[in-house]
This record gives structure tokens, C-alpha cells and sequence, in this order.
């Protein structure tokens, strides 16, 4: 069983702990313009040792309707702490993952109890930083999926410290999409004959913060019957206008690793909340007899190192 984290603000975890998810995101909405490039030089060089003269399309193809679930070696990384925990007022998500079956780290529908995935459709690797970005090897015998791999899991050098492995994941397996105003526009014209099955989730915020979702029976239902709606709504998403995300498999979530920053309060006052949403896993993290936590850790800034140090969190909610 192999240990990786997920780095990312309070405000998220928050929702993780009602409904654990990750966030899928296309391959053209990296923040690195250089992510998934394939040069024109390479295709050439592809096309002149391989007779479909499709190969170009179909790397696209794939990389079109696949997205990127990016997590990383290490839990105590300062930079991470920084740039993807809102300077260390966030949190770091322990994830198992099994070597010999890493896709069941998902559940492949709205069932709790769900098997995982079954299909082959998908990578998972770790990522290699390199100052360059082509495909060398290219020879007579070279298969599209090595070259697949290569531009999936290679970036520029300076990122090495991210210790980044990827799961690669086709559009089928979302099962969770939200989308905030200017999304919920956009889907309102592509999902016209379902708009009964998108729900606001907050009606309380202002109307530019509210978010909505398609619910999941109905995502079930587009994805069975008419998949292509659902290849539009994730060919229109850009930042957060909407959203796709994958849950997980409840028994493969570890510790949480609070920053040095983080605020606890919220913390502890959403571990008193509503624990019956179907898909919360609150009640992982205190024991219900006696209110102590557990499985919850405290960023602590080294005396002499630039270092984090974790302690476990005390607290009790029943005081």
C-alpha cells in the first residue's frame, strides 16, 4: 500500500469531510501551458514510422476526454504548504493507494458501497521532471501508449518538488459535477431537457457565490444515455465555472494534516455537524463514546530547520 497526499485549503476540506471527492481536471486547464503538449515535430516524427496517419487525432482524443488527478510523495513539502494549502491556513488529506489496484481508490457510482472501477481506461504513475520535453525513443516498434505515458507524466524540472504521481482518468468515471453561476448558464443550454435534475446547493449566498449541482441520479442517467452532453459540459469548463469530481473509497482516506496556519475552530465546528449526509466521514476522525479526536495532526513550524513537525490535535467535542 503505497501513502500520497492531497494538499488543498480549509474551505475544501470542509466539503470533503460531507462528501470525500477529488476534483478531475481537464488536461487543457493546467495551470502549466506546457502540460500534455505534443509538439508538431513529434507527431511528425510519429506519422513517419507509423502507418495511421490518424496518430495525431488520437493522442488529442485521449487527451481531450481524459483529466488529471494530480498528488504528491510528501505531506510536510514548505512549497506545497504555500502555493496549494493557501499558505499553511490549509490542510494535507492522506490517501491510500493500493500498488496492485490503484483505481480502487474510487467508487464508480453514487453507492457508498460500490465496487471500484473495473475498466482499464485509465494511467497511474509518478511523474518525471526532465529539461526537456519530447519523446526520444521513437523506432518502428513504438507503441502510442509509451508515448502517452511520457507526455502524461513528464514535467519541466523546476516542479520536482511537488513529488507528483497522477491518476489519469476518462470522462466516464465522474460521478459529481458542480457548477457556480456563469457555469450553471452554460449548462443550462447544453442540459436543457434536465435542468429539473441541477439543484442549488446554497440558496442563502449571493447570487455570483452560489453553487449548483447535477444531481446524481440524473448524471447517471446522461452519462447511460447521452454521454456526448456530458463531453460538452466538460469541453466548456474553465476554472471553476463547472467543476467534475470523482468520490472516493471511504476505507482509503488516512490522517488529515492541519497547517501551521489553520484555522481549528472550523474545523471542530464541522466535525459537530450534520454527521448523517450519506458520504460524510466525520465520524472517522473523533470516537462517538467519548468526543476525542483522532487521526487528525498539527503543522508545527521546527525550532531550527525550515520544517514542519506534526503533533497529534488534541480536542474533544463533548467539552
Amino acid at each position: 500500500m503505497q501513502t500520497l497526499y492531497k494538499y488543498m485549503p480549509l474551505s475544501t476540506l470542509l466539503k470533503f469531510m460531507d462528501d470525500p471527492c477529488l476534483r478531475v481536471t481537464p488536461s487543457y486547464c493546467q495551470n502549466d501551458p506546457f502540460e500534455f503538449g505534443y509538439s508538431q515535430n513529434d507527431i511528425n516524427k510519429l506519422k513517419s514510422i507509423n502507418s495511421n496517419e490518424d496518430i495525431g487525432n488520437a493522442l488529442r482524443e485521449y487527451s481531450n476526454l481524459h483529466g488529471i488527478i494530480s498528488l504528491s510523495e510528501s505531506k510536510d513539502e514548505v512549497l506545497m504548504w504555500s502555493h496549494y494549502s493557501t499558505n499553511h491556513t490549509g490542510v494535507v488529506v492522506e490517501l491510500l493507494i493500493d500498488g496492485s489496484n490503484p483505481q480502487s481508490l474510487f467508487i464508480n457510482s453514487t453507492d457508498l458501497h460500490a465496487e471500484a472501477f473495473e475498466h482499464s481506461d485509465f494511467l497511474f504513475n509518478s511523474v518525471n521532471y526532465s529539461p526537456e520535453r519530447g519523446y526520444k525513443t521513437f523506432s518502428t516498434t513504438t507503441d502510442i501508449d509509451f508515448v502517452k505515458k511520457h507526455y502524461y507524466f513528464t514535467k519541466a524540472e523546476q516542479w520536482k518538488y511537488e513529488q507528483e504521481h497522477r491518476f489519469i482518468t476518462p470522462l466516464t468515471w465522474i460521478n459529481r459535477i458542480v457548477f457556480n453561476d456563469k457555469g450553471y448558464e452554460m449548462a443550462s443550454n447544453i442540459l436543457e431537457h434536465y435542468l429539473q435534475g441541477i439543484i442549488c446547493l446554497d440558496s442563502n449566498v449571493t447570487e455570483e457565490k452560489k453553487q449548483y449541482e447535477l444531481k446524481s441520479g440524473y448524471l447517471e442517467m446522461i452519462l447511460a444515455t447521452d454521454a456526448k452532453l456530458i463531453a460538452k459540459l466538460w469541453e466548456k469548463s474553465n476554472a471553476n465555472d463547472i467543476m467534475f469530481f470523482i468520490r472516493l473509497n471511504q476505507k482509503y482516506i488516512g490522517n488529515i494534516y492541519l497547517g501551521c496556519k489553520s484555522d481549528t475552530s472550523k474545523l471542530i465546528d464541522a466535525l459537530k455537524g450534520d454527521n448523517d449526509a450519506p458520504f460524510s466521514i466525520n465520524t472517522k476522525y473523533y470516537d462517538l463514546l467519548t468526543g476525542k479526536g483522532r487521526k487528525i495532526f498539527k503543522g508545527v513550524i521546527d525550532n531550527n530547520l525550515y520544517k514542519l513537525n506534526f503533533q497529534e490535535f488534541l480536542f474533544n467535542l463533548y467539552n
